[in-house]
């Protein structure tokens, strides 16, 4: 029987449209996938939208509608930007499904019992006028290193410290610019601790992770591995936590378990297989490997493998990992004008020409690109027209 082979890109958030630098990843994995399938291999391409979590809740209220409704546009609107980029996914779904909700409930149970989550109280940043616990990234405040003004609560933008909303100085709810308060609230944890020589020999393996990638995770395992806070408080647009009031589980428990979901829906709609667990129970003989950025390694390295070794899923044979897109040797930034949007390249430009460039400048490697206009003209011009379509036209002629 030809080994089965699943592969996934990461998913996208569904709170605004995809630019060109998402592009960068989908591309690379559907180049990947469509070598696999000319070697006659059988290979399935899932994605689906990422869909939970306080700033989709938020900016749902702020356009007046509900989370669902929300979600449900850029779900459509995120399948058409990879459709015209000639991106071709197996399946595409969302973590707002039945699905992932049947599976993420499944696997804190097998959590649960395996004694892997533990209730602590925290104490956290509350604001009286919204009534609400604060994420880190709506609590704004002074950077307690460099003392730099208006930052997130969880990192410096300026000096990269990270630390918690409760060490900034003079914060303030980013949702109405009122100080906010501190409150404690009892959250659930998972014990990524627990687990650390499993997580050490696998990163090191140079076929699950590229070796420079897994020694940038080293710092984690120098300082101990954290338990992870799996859980929030309401209000949240998320799954309720099984058991517990007001709880929701944490957007980046369930969002990875989108993966196995779309497995299964794919599955059920298709009967290509039984079920999700055809690949991704323990002793499935399937290979997957994901693709993700650079930012969240720390996410499908650790914390994942950890969980699906605990609740008895297969852990993935490989994560791939690219760098980010750089424009012009830039960051790329809104306010710069440096952030195009994926829908804006397809009205002006046919997209094999980015899908082209993508293919001539990724490595093996985590490096960022940079996609330079002058470099794009000329290479899309000298090599894909000049050479590689002029030899096509020509032997067609002959022909």
């Amino acid at each position: 029987m030809a080994e089965r082979i699943l592969i996934t890109s990461a998913l996208p958030y569904a709170n605004g449209p995809l630019h060109i630098g998402h592009l960068v990843e989908y591309v690379q994995t559907d180049i990947y996938v469509r070598f696999l399938r000319s070697a006659g291999k059988d290979v399935v391409y899932f994605c689906a939208d990422d869909t939970h979590g306080t700033p989709i809740e938020l900016a749902a209220r702020k356009e007046g509608v509900e989370p669902e409704k929300y979600v449900a546009r850029w779900f459509e609107e995120h399948q058409r930007d990879m459709r015209d980029m000639d991106i071709r996914h197996d399946y595409y779904w969302s973590t707002h499904s039945e699905e992932n909700r049947r599976y993420s409930e499944l696997i804190y149970s097998r959590l649960k019992e395996a004694g892997d989550i533990e209730r602590r109280d925290v104490e956290q940043t509350y604001c009286e006028t919204d009534r609400r616990f604060l994420p880190d990234r709506f609590v704004r405040g002074t950077c307690p290193n460099c003392k730099s003004p208006n930052q997130y609560g969880d990192v410096c933008e300026k000096c990269g410290k990270t630390y918690s909303p409760t060490d900034l100085i003079d914060p303030c709810c980013a949702i109405c610019g009122n100080p906010p308060v501190r409150r404690s609230s009892t959250h659930l944890f998972f014990k990524l601790g627990r687990h650390t020589d499993f997580l050490r020999n696998l990163v090191q393996q140079p076929s699950f992770l590229y070796p420079s990638v897994a020694g940038q995770l080293a710092q984690f395992f120098e300082k101990g591995l954290a338990d992870w806070d799996i859980s929030r408080d309401g209000p949240y647009f998320g799954f309720p936590i099984p058991g517990e009031k007001d709880k929701y589980f944490y957007v980046w428990l369930d969002a990875p378990i989108g993966y196995i979901a779309t497995t299964e829906k794919w599955a059920k709609e298709t009967g290509r297989a039984r079920d999700a667990m055809e690949y991704w129970a323990a002793g499935s003989d399937a290979r997957i490997l994901h693709f993700i950025g650079k930012d969240i390694v720390y996410f499908h390295a650790l914390f994942w493998p950890a969980v699906l070794k605990t609740a008895g899923f297969k852990v993935p044979n490989r994560v791939q990992v690219h760098g980010h897109l750089t424009f012009n040797g830039e960051k790329m930034s809104k306010s710069r004008g440096t952030l195009v949007a994926g829908r804006t390249y397809l009205d002006l430009l046919d997209p094999s020409y980015l899908r082209f460039f993508y293919a001539l400048n990724l490595g093996p490697g985590a490096e960022d690109l940079d996609l330079s206009l002058t470099e794009f003209r000329q290479r899309v011009n000298a090599e894909l027209v000049n050479n590689i379509a002029n030899l096509a036209n020509r032997a067609l002629s002959l022909i």
